[in-house]
């Protein structure tokens, strides 16, 4: 199960960092019940949604790289 657990950390960081993120505002919200939640409520769905699109991104960029065919010595 631990081994499953690096592997999602491993291949997902943006996601796992969107969470955290996203957590540590509802943390907030417990620890302060004075603050608004409107406010949090709208940071954590921009966490969340944000850190979906970019990890998107990143696994795209990740695909691409992997099917390109290799560069030619004179261009580097």
């Amino acid at each position: 199960m631990l081994e499953r657990i690096k592997g999602f950390l491993h291949r997902n960081p943006v996601r796992v960092t969107a969470w955290v993120s996203a957590t540590v505002a509802l943390l907030l919200t417990v620890l302060a019940p004075d603050l608004p939640v409107e406010p949090v409520v709208v940071f954590v769905l921009s966490s969340l949604g944000l850190g979906e699109y970019a990890q998107r991104v990143e696994n795209k960029k990740t695909v691409e790289a992997l099917y390109l065919d290799t560069v030619d010595d004179e261009v580097l």
